[in-house]
C-alpha cells in the first residue's frame, strides 16, 4: 500500500499547522508557542487521507500543528520542550468501544477484589496449595473465592494442560479447606465449570436430590453424589435460583476494593495505549459510582463514555418511567470530555457459545444440543423501546449476535425510522457477529454505527464458530466480517469485550484471524482488511461511535493530543511482530500518562 509521506503531502498541500496550509506563505499570528514539539517520528495521522508526517506540536491539551520537522521546529519558543521520537511510529490513542473494563479484565486478571489468584497454575496440586494457604489465613466460615485457573484472558487448553488432566473436585478442596466455603470459577471452556467444596455446596443447598436448573448442571460421582463440579455457573445463568443463591452468599468487595480495581484496570489500558473507552453495556450503578469517585479524585486518566442498560425485563410503562427520568443521558449526553454519559442499551439475544444467539439454522450449544437460540426480547418490544428512545431523545444501542437477531434488529430500527428518521441520531449496534451485506446496507441508510470484536475468532474460533454449526458449515467465513462492514460504508469500531484489552494483540488478530487453541487460520475474504483499516477501526471509527470524531481519533490540529508512541512500525514489520509490539508512551490531552522508554527532551 502506498502511504502518503511528508514529501507527498507537500505536493498535495496537505501539511497543516494551526489550521493553515504550509504549502505556501503563512501567517501564524500571535498564537503562543507550543508547550512541546515531537520531531523525527513517523506520525500516522489517521486523517481522511491517512497522511503520514514527521512531527507535531502540542499546546495545552491539543495538537496545534502536524507537519514536517522543519515546519514544526519553527513554531517552538524559548520554553518549548523538544522531544526527539528517534524515528518511532506515533498513532492516535486507541478507542475500545466495548471494553467491560471493570467487570472484564479488572476481575479476571487482578486480585484487588479479594480473590485468591490461580493465574498461571499448571496443576490441580498447585491450585490446591494456593487455596490451602488462603484457608490457613481465613476465619472459619469465611468464603474463599478464586480467579480462573491458567493464563488469562482466554484460559485456553484446560483442563488438558493441567498435570492431572482434569478439573479440581470437591474432594480436592475439602482436603485443603475443610472449614471454609470455596468457590473456584474456571473461565476456560463453555459452559464454564466451577468447583465448590462440601461446605459451599451445603450453603447453596446442593445435594444428591438437587435437580439441574436450565444450563446449570450438577456433575455427580458414580454414587449420584455431587462431585463439586457445576457447569454453567456464570452470569448467563442469572435467572436460575442456584446461581442467584450463590451470588447472594459470596462476599461483596468493599467500595475501596472496587475503586482500586477500577483504577488499576484503567491504568492497565493506558499502559497499552487505550486512551478512550466506551462502556456501552454493563454500566451498573455501582460501576458508574466508581468512575465518578475516580473522576472526583482526579484519578480517572482515560476518557470514558458510557450508556445505561435499559431494565428491559420490566413492563413498558416502567421502562418509560425510567427513561423519562434519565435526563443526564439525553441528546449528546452530560459530563465532560473525560467522563460522559449518553444513551441507553438493550440486549436482543445471548452469546453464541452458550447457544443463546438467535440463528436461522440450528446449531450446537455448550452442551452439544441443537437449537436456534432464544431472544431476550420480542421484536415488538424492541420497536416500542426504540420509540421511547426517540420520544425521550436517548440514543439507542442494541446488542445482537446471531444472523437472525441481526436481521430482526435492523428491521426494528427500520420500523422506528419510518415513523421518525434516526439518521442523524447515530444509533449503535454492538457485537453483531453475523450480519449479511443486506443488513449492513440497511444500517448504512439509517446512519447507524457499529462495534464488534474480531478477537472472538481467537478465543472461540473452531470450537464455537466452526464445530458448533454442522448445519451451516461455511458460516465461519463471515463471522465478524470486517471487510463487509467497511465496504458497506458503516463505521465499524473495534472492541475487546473484556478479554484481550491490548490493541497490539487485537490489531494482529484482526489481520490474521487465527484460532487461539490450534493456530488454525480462520481468515476468509469477508474478514480481510489492511493494516491501515485495522488502525482506522481502532481510532477514528471509535471516535465516530462515541460522536467525538471532532475531538479524538486522529492526529490533527485542534483535536485533543491523545497519542501513542510504538516500539515498532506496525505498518511495515512482519505481521507476527505486531502482536508483541510495546507501547513506549501514552499521552492524553498532551499529558504523558505512561512512559516505558526514555525520550530525549529539552527546551529549544
Amino acid at each position: 500500500m502506498a502511504y502518503r509521506f511528508v514529501e507527498q503531502s507537500r505536493r498535495l498541500g496537505a501539511i497543516v499547522v494551526l489550521g493553515v496550509s504550509l504549502a505556501g506563505p503563512t501567517v501564524i499570528g500571535q498564537a503562543p508557542p507550543p508547550d512541546a514539539i515531537y520531531v523525527n517520528g513517523k506520525i500516522v495521522t489517521v486523517d481522511d487521507n491517512f497522511t503520514i508526517l514527521q512531527a507535531f506540536a502540542v499546546r495545552g491539551e491539543k495538537f496545534v500543528g502536524v507537519a514536517d520537522n522543519a515546519a514544526i521546529r519553527k513554531l517552538a519558543g524559548p520554553s518549548t520542550r523538544v522531544i526527539d521520537l528517534g524515528g518511532r511510529t506515533v498513532v492516535p490513542g486507541f478507542i475500545d468501544t466495548h471494553a467491560h473494563t471493570m467487570n472484564g479484565h479488572a476481575i479476571v486478571g487482578r486480585t484487588e477484589l479479594g480473590r485468591v489468584s490461580l493465574l498461571g497454575v499448571k496443576s490441580v496440586t498447585e491450585a490446591m496449595k494456593r487455596v490451602g494457604d488462603a484457608a490457613a489465613k481465613a476465619a472459619p466460615g469465611e468464603w474463599i473465592v478464586t480467579t480462573g485457573m491458567g493464563d488469562p484472558p482466554d484460559f485456553l487448553g484446560l483442563p488438558e494442560d493441567l498435570a492431572e488432566n482434569r478439573w479440581p473436585m470437591r474432594a480436592d478442596l475439602d482436603k485443603v479447606a475443610p472449614n471454609n466455603p470455596v468457590y473456584l470459577f474456571n473461565a476456560a471452556k463453555q459452559p464454564y465449570p466451577s468447583t465448590l467444596n462440601s461446605v459451599a455446596l451445603k450453603l447453596i443447598g446442593v445435594d444428591r436430590n438437587t435437580a439441574d436448573q436450565g444450563r446449570v448442571r450438577i456433575m455427580r460421582d458414580v454414587d449420584g453424589e455431587p462431585n463439586g463440579l457445576i457447569y454453567g455457573f456464570d452470569r448467563y445463568s442469572r435467572a436460575f435460583p442456584l446461581y442467584q443463591k450463590l451470588q447472594s452468599l459470596l462476599p461483596t468487595p468493599t467500595p475501596e476494593q472496587q475503586v482500586e480495581a477500577a483504577r488499576n484496570a484503567f491504568l492497565d489500558n493506558i499502559a497499552v495505549g487505550v486512551t478512550t473507552i466506551y462502556e456501552g453495556h454493563g454500566s451498573l450503578p455501582e460501576r458508574v459510582k466508581n468512575i465518578r469517585t475516580l473522576r472526583a479524585a482526579g484519578d480517572l486518566k482515560n476518557r470514558v463514555v458510557l450508556a445505561y442498560d435499559v431494565p428491559q425485563s420490566k413492563p413498558l410503562p416502567e421502562i418509560e418511567a425510567w427513561m423519562k427520568g434519565l435526563t443526564e443521558a439525553r441528546g449528546s449526553g452530560s459530563g465532560d470530555d473525560i467522563f460522559k454519559i449518553v444513551g441507553v442499551t438493550i440486549s436482543f439475544d445471548g452469546a453464541t457459545q452458550h447457544g443463546g444467539a438467535l440463528m436461522y439454522n440450528e446449531y450446537l450449544d455448550s452442551y452439544r444440543k441443537l437449537g436456534n437460540g432464544t431472544p431476550e426480547l420480542s421484536i415488538e418490544k424492541v420497536v416500542e423501546i426504540g420509540r421511547l428512545a426517540m420520544k425521550y431523545n436517548l440514543r439507542l444501542n442494541t446488542i445482537a449476535a446471531g444472523n437472525k437477531a441481526c436481521a430482526l434488529v435492523a428491521e426494528a430500527y427500520e420500523m422506528v425510522d419510518r415513523e421518525t428518521p434516526i439518521k442523524d441520531r447515530r444509533w449503535v449496534v454492538q457485537h453483531f457477529q453475523h450480519p449479511t451485506p443486506e443488513v449492513i446496507a440497511k444500517l448504512k441508510r439509517m446512519g447507524v454505527v457499529a462495534t464488534t470484536y474480531s478477537s472472538a475468532d481467537f478465543s472461540k474460533g473452531l470450537d464455537v464458530y466452526v464445530n458448533s454449526f454442522p448445519n451451516d458449515p461455511h458460516l465461519w467465513k463471515s463471522t465478524i466480517p470486517l471487510r463487509w462492514w467497511i465496504d458497506g460504508g458503516v463505521p465499524i469500531a473495534q472492541s475487546t469485550d473484556g478479554a484481550h484489552y491490548e490493541p497490539m494483540f487485537t490489531i494482529w488478530e484482526s489481520l490474521v484471524r487465527v484460532d487461539g487453541r490450534t493456530d488454525v487460520s480462520l481468515l476468509a475474504p469477508p474478514k480481510q482488511i489492511t493494516r491501515e483499516e485495522a488502525i482506522r477501526i481502532y481510532t477514528i471509527n471509535g471516535a465516530k461511535v462515541i460522536q467525538w470524531e471532532d475531538k479524538v481519533g486522529s492526529i490533527e490540529s485542534d483535536k485533543y493530543a491523545d497519542f501513542v508512541v510504538l516500539e515498532k512500525d506496525i505498518l511495515t514489520v512482519p505481521v507476527e511482530e505486531i502482536r508483541d509490539t510495546k507501547v513506549l508512551m501514552t499521552a492524553i490531552g498532551g499529558n504523558v500518562v505512561h512512559s516505558a522508554s526514555p525520550f530525549s527532551s529539552a527546551p529549544r
